[in-house]
């Protein structure tokens, strides 16, 4: 618990995913540390990759979260994250030591977009500009032959 930046408790309603990086936004309804939005985004590494995880959209869960590192989104989460699917009481645990926690203020509304690779479209634009300028210096020698 004294590791994690944030603790709330939320429920994934949106993933999106760029095959590397998946994002998720949580309905957040009890905060117990931290400063978070009712609704928030959560970024984890897809395929468990660097103690990447996954959530169960609809499933509300206990989340301990830190700053983003290597995630495009508010806060990123981590399997290696304390474990709360277990009949120990994680929660209580929280509780006694941060309170009952608040509810957020309203507010918040990041949106999961769809991922565009900045690499592929830089080399995009270069690419067309490239024909461009082919087919105008084209054109030009064969107006003056």
């Amino acid at each position: 618990m004294s590791v994690s930046s944030t603790i709330f408790l939320g429920t994934p309603t949106e993933k999106s995913s760029d095959g590397f990086e998946d994002t998720y936004l949580f309905d957040v309804s009890r905060v117990y540390k931290g400063d978070v939005a009712s609704v928030t985004s959560v970024g984890t590494l897809a395929n468990g990759n660097g103690c990447g995880t996954s959530y169960v959209l609809g499933t509300e869960r206990l989340m301990f979260l830190s700053a983003p590192y290597d995630v495009d989104a508010e806060y990123e989460g981590y399997s290696c994250a304390p474990y709360t699917g277990t009949d120990f009481d994680v929660q209580a645990t929280v509780e006694s030591v941060y309170g009952a926690g608040y509810v957020p203020e309203a507010g918040g509304t990041p949106s999961i977009g769809v991922y565009i690779d900045k690499t592929a479209v830089v080399g995009g634009v270069a690419a067309v500009a490239l024909l461009a300028a082919l087919g105008w210096f084209g054109w030009k020698r064969r107006r003056t032959t």
